[in-house]
């Protein structure tokens, strides 16, 4: 259960977010390779800063908590991924965009209640069901 925050010195409306995290979902579950009934979006607006950034550049700093199992080529092909629609969608320069992440096994990933477990290569090409994690 990936859990993907983005924290933005830009304002976003509410349809902006929601459409953003959807394409999120959907970009994440083609580059890892999963469902994405699963996976765990957040767009707030704050006040990041960012050393390289000048004090009125517009800066995303995200974390992405994913399962371990992940290509070292998949994770940098989500942070390009996610680093181009971030300048293409809100204007955040490709140069202030800081992109984390941090890996758990499957049991640190609790879904209703239960934990969640490892990820397995191709689980997301069953019949296109979500995946039983």
């Amino acid at each position: 259960m990936p859990h993907i925050r983005f924290d933005l010195s830009v304002s976003v409306d509410d349809d902006e977010r929601a459409a953003f995290a959807d394409w999120v979902a959907e970009t994440y579950g083609a580059v890892m390779d999963t469902g994405t009934d699963h996976v765990g979006v957040v767009v707030a607006e704050s006040d990041p800063r960012l050393g390289r950034a000048g004090a009125d550049d517009p800066v995303a700093l995200v974390n992405a908590d994913v399962r371990a199992g992940r290509t070292v080529e998949q994770r940098h092909d989500l942070a390009r991924r996610l680093t181009a629609e971030l300048d293409d969608r809100f204007g955040v320069p490709e140069e202030t965009v800081y992109v984390v992440f941090t890996e758990h096994e499957g049991a640190d990933f609790v879904l209703g209640g239960e934990p969640l477990a490892s990820w397995d290569a191709g689980e997301g090409e069953a019949d296109g069901d979500p995946p039983t994690e």
